[in-house]
C-alpha cells in the first residue's frame, strides 16, 4: 500500500536519514503525560502488570513526539505503544498478549469485519470519511504449525487523491480473530495540499518517458533495459520528499527484461507530476 510501500529495493535517489530523537519529559512542551500514556496501555488492555509499564518520550520520524511504552502482560507475553503527547491518540500497538491459537477459520470477509470495527474504536468518523481500504493480503506463518495473518491496509484521501505516507496498517490473527497489531500515521497537511494544484502538469505517458531517459543515463541499467520497460500501473498520490515538502507524484510501478514475467515484487519510480522531477526510485536487479 501507499502507507508502507517504500520498502526494498535499491534507491538511486538519495534521502536523508531521519533519526529518532530521545526528550526530556521535565523540559519538553506535551499536553500528555507519562501518567497518562501509561494509562491509555492499561486501559487498552486489562492484562498488563501495571509495575512494569515503562515508556520514553521520543521525536519520532513518522509520528512526531510521542510516548513509546511497553509492558509485560499476566501471561508472560508483552505489548507496546505509541502515544501522541500531544493528543494521548493511540497511534500504533504491537500486542504479543493474544491469544495466538484458536478454532476459528477467519476467511478474508470476516478479517475486514474485524479490521473495520477495531478502526471506528480508535478514529473519528472524520478520519474514517477520509480512508479507503487498498488492500488484503494473507500470509503464512514462517513458523510451523502457528496461524497465518491478514494484513490489512487502508489509504488516506486527501481531494481524492491518496496519500503514499498516511493511513492505517492492521494485522489479523486468522485464527483467533485477534488484532495483533495497528499502526495508523496521519501526518501530512492538508492546508499544504490544497494550495498544490491536483490536475497533473504531466501525463503518465509522459512520466515514462522520464523514467526510460533516465533508466538509460544510468550505467548500472542503460537504454537496453530501458527499453523493455513494462509499466504494471500508474496511479497519482501525494509524496513526500527528504525535507517533508509534499508533491503531487506519479507513481508507476514497472518491470524489465530483468524481471520474470510474474514477477509479484516489480520496481517503482515516483516523478513529480508537475515538474517531472524524479523524487524516488526503487531497483533492485542486475
Amino acid at each position: 500500500m501507499a502507507f508502507a510501500s517504500e520498502e526494498g529495493g535499491l534507491i538511486f535517489t538519495k534521502e536523508d536519514v531521519k533519526q529518532t530523537k530521545h526528550l526530556d519529559p521535565s523540559t519538553a512542551d506535551v499536553n500528555i503525560s507519562f501518567e497518562d500514556a501509561k494509562n491509555k496501555l492499561i486501559l487498552e488492555n486489562p492484562e498488563v502488570i501495571t509495575e512494569s509499564v515503562h515508556g520514553e518520550l521520543i521525536d519520532n520520524e513518522n509520528f512526531g513526539i510521542i510516548w513509546r511504552v511497553s509492558s509485560k502482560t499476566a501471561n508472560g507475553r508483552s505489548i507496546s505503544a505509541g502515544i501522541d503527547a500531544s493528543n494521548g491518540d493511540l497511534l500504533f500497538v504491537y500486542d504479543g498478549s493474544k491469544k495466538v491459537r484458536g478454532n476459528n477459520n477467519i476467511n478474508k470477509d470476516d478479517a475486514l469485519t474485524i479490521a473495520e470495527k477495531y478502526i471506528q474504536s480508535r478514529v473519528s468518523a472524520d478520519m474514517i470519511n477520509e480512508i479507503e481500504l487498498e488492500d488484503v493480503n494473507y500470509k503464512e506463518s514462517d513458523a510451523d504449525g502457528l496461524p497465518g495473518t491478514y494484513f490489512i491496509s487502508y489509504a488516506r484521501i486527501i481531494r481524492g487523491i491518496p496519500s503514499l505516507s498516511d493511513g492505517v496498517i492492521l494485522r489479523v490473527n486468522a485464527e483467533t480473530g485477534e488484532i495483533s497489531s495497528y499502526n495508523k500515521r496521519w501526518s501530512m497537511s492538508g492546508e499544504e495540499i490544497a494550495l498544490i494544484d491536483k490536475e497533473p502538469s504531466i501525463t503518465d505517458e509522459e512520466a515514462i518517458k522520464i523514467l526510460k531517459e533516465y533508466m538509460t543515463s544510468v550505467p548500472q541499467i542503460g537504454e537496453e533495459k530501458a527499453n523493455t520497460v513494462k509499466v504494471m500501473s500508474s496511479n497519482l498520490v501525494w509524496k513526500e520528499n527528504e525535507d517533508d515538502k509534499i508533491h503531487l507524484a506519479w507513481w508507476i510501478k514497472f518491470v524489465d527484461s530483468s524481471f520474470a514475467e510474474d514477477e509479484d515484487h516489480p520496481a517503482s519510480v515516483w516523478i513529480d507530476a508537475h515538474s517531472g522531477e524524479i523524487l524516488l526510485i526503487a531497483y533492485g536487479r542486475d
